[in-house]
């Protein structure tokens, strides 16, 4: 990826925000500083360039993007319970949840003062409001999925509603990022639509992969299957609820309804067995080499080349066995 050239000046005006004293800017340089692999940061200037611009005047949206890609981590790890992010202590746990919400918070609104001062700033806030208005309602749907059925907001788990909460959840800041790019390039609104189309559907399939990669390969965490141990409904999971015998879906329930801290790894190497048993796996398996397929081919691929690939790299030793 070309544009890595640019990275340096995007991570120096992500800080430059921050280089003032107070405890919130130290939360924010904390958090910043664990890593990441700056997917949002670098996206807009990608597809900014591929589409004939100058990717300098992305760069601000750059920045902006994978700030707020930020603040939903920090708010996320707390609404999680999550102790540690890349090897590091949350933000929450060190600081306590009032002040991470604070740190939360402040991310947005330093993400939106970035945005403003780019070019394309009248062509994409609107939008960039909306998409965190939908990442948002995707957070929520993923803890009433998680609901047992007698609670009165209760989501039934069927792959439908799971798709509405990915695509909320994860598709809606790519899809903003890809957006931005284009409309840093002066494209079209046609072209702007495509954008924002293909970077959700990139983003459903990175929420597959995730959720495939907890039960096949390595997240950076202590062991497989961490997800289920904290009760998310993923994908294999809500397919296994749609189309698993009743069995392997109570060995699964065996697990989710019990509360967290009753739940043990004896559970989750049962649920993981009951996923296999019921062909979850295979079936996740085989929704990844199809959406690979369908992203490739989207008429604006060529503006991220090779990105569904990357995307997937995590989880290609699983698929290489994929008929």
């Amino acid at each position: 990826m070309e544009v890595q050239r640019h990275l340096p000046e995007i991570e120096r005006r992500m800080l430059q925000t921050v280089a003032t004293t107070g405890l919130v800017r130290e939360m924010i340089r904390y958090h910043l500083a664990t890593g990441g692999k700056r997917v949002r940061a670098l996206l807009p200037v990608w597809v900014c360039e591929n589409l004939g611009g100058d990717g300098e005047a992305a760069l601000d949206l750059g920045a902006g993007l994978e700030l707020l890609h930020n603040a939903t981590l920090v708010h996320d790890d707390l609404q999680d319970g999550d102790t540690h992010r890349r090897g590091h202590p949350t933000v929450w746990h060190r600081w306590g949840m009032p002040q991470a919400i604070n740190a939360g918070n402040a991310l947005i609104f330093e993400a939106f003062a970035h945005i403003a001062r780019a070019p394309a700033a009248p062509r994409i806030l609107e939008h960039v409001a909306a998409a965190l208005v939908q990442v948002t309602e995707g957070q929520a749907m993923e803890f009433q999925l998680q609901l047992p059925p007698g609670h009165v907001e209760h989501l039934p788990p069927t792959l439908a509603s799971w798709e509405v909460m990915a695509r909320g959840k994860t598709g809606a800041l790519l899809a903003a990022c890809m957006r931005a790019g284009a409309a840093a390039a002066g494209a079209d609104d046609e072209v702007l639509e495509s954008a924002a189309a293909y970077g959700s559907d990139i983003g459903l399939l990175f929420q597959v992969q995730d959720d495939y990669l907890d039960l096949v390969g390595d997240k950076g965490r202590a062991r497989r299957a961490t997800d289920l141990m904290e009760g998310k409904l993923s994908f294999p999971i809500v397919w296994a609820h749609e189309h698993a015998a009743p069995a392997d879906v109570a060995l699964l329930r065996a697990l989710l309804d019990r509360p967290r801290e009753q739940r043990t790894w004896e559970m989750a190497d049962a649920a993981l067995g009951a996923l296999r048993q019921c062909g979850a796996l295979a079936a996740t398996a085989a929704w990844l080499v199809a959406a690979r397929k369908t992203t490739e081919e989207h008429p604006v691929a060529d503006l991220v080349p090779g990105w569904a690939a990357q995307c997937l790299a995590p989880v290609a030793h699983a698929l290489s066995m994929c008929p």
